[in-house]
């Protein structure tokens, strides 16, 4: 009986890590500013151990969601996901752990909400989602660390990225905030891209934003903490 139970355990965890075959029809990598995140949420993981302070004045990934937002633990019961782990290199994982406010944490939840739909393994999800990510950072840091206590506009956000990656692309990128009004805080920044299984092996952030379906621009400006 212990075998028994044992061997189902393993079969039940292997195919949690396997690829959905999913529906999505396109996806979000959505980066979130790390003094906004613990502005607006102190006791997330990284806030309380100060890492995202360590990581400076920086965007941290938040993940790579398949679209719709109902594309949600394919294969995985929400209810069994909670403190499960994740299998990947131990290169990638020191690449998220740069990347993440908190990869421990936040990468296995990031799997089993959202990668299980992708319809790729773990290794390419995270992969992609480093790959682009990274990409994403070096555009918007610069815009961000220079707002600092001052207001930036999703105006401004798609000029960036039209400026840098050509006409249109800034049709697909959307400003997230936290409140209403003068009060409202950036948040994050939220980028549509063509599904997870047709982003393996891409290198380029500019190319896949074209290929995305267009996104409201989200909220109309907020403050940069």
């Amino acid at each position: 009986m212990v075998l028994a139970v044992a061997a189902y355990a393993v079969v039940h965890r292997d195919r949690a890590q396997q690829p959905s075959r999913g529906g999505s029809v396109s996806s979000l990598l959505a980066l979130t500013w790390g003094p906004s995140l613990c502005t607006a949420e102190p006791t997330a993981s990284g806030c309380r151990s100060g890492r995202v302070g360590k990581l400076g004045r920086t965007f941290v990934l938040h993940g790579l969601w398949p679209q719709p937002s109902s594309a949600q633990y394919c294969d995985v019961p929400k209810k069994d996901a909670g403190g499960k782990s994740v299998i990947i290199p131990d290169d990638l994982r020191k690449r998220l752990q740069d990347l993440m406010s908190d990869a421990k944490v936040l990468a296995p939840h990031e799997w089993y909400a959202h990668g299980s739909c992708s319809g790729v393994t773990p290794s390419e999800y995270f992969t992609t989602s480093a790959v682009l990510a990274e990409q994403a950072v070096a555009v918007l840091n610069p815009v961000f660390a220079a707002s600092n206590g001052r207001r930036v506009s999703s105006r401004t956000v798609r000029e960036t990225f039209d400026a840098r990656f050509g006409s249109g692309t800034g049709q697909r990128v959307s400003l997230s905030c936290r409140g209403t009004g003068e009060g409202a805080l950036v948040y994050e920044v939220r980028m549509s891209l063509p599904a997870v299984r047709d982003l393996r092996g891409s290198q380029s952030l500019g190319s896949v934003l074209a290929m995305g379906p267009t996104i409201p621009p989200g909220c109309g400006q907020g403050r940069v903490p």
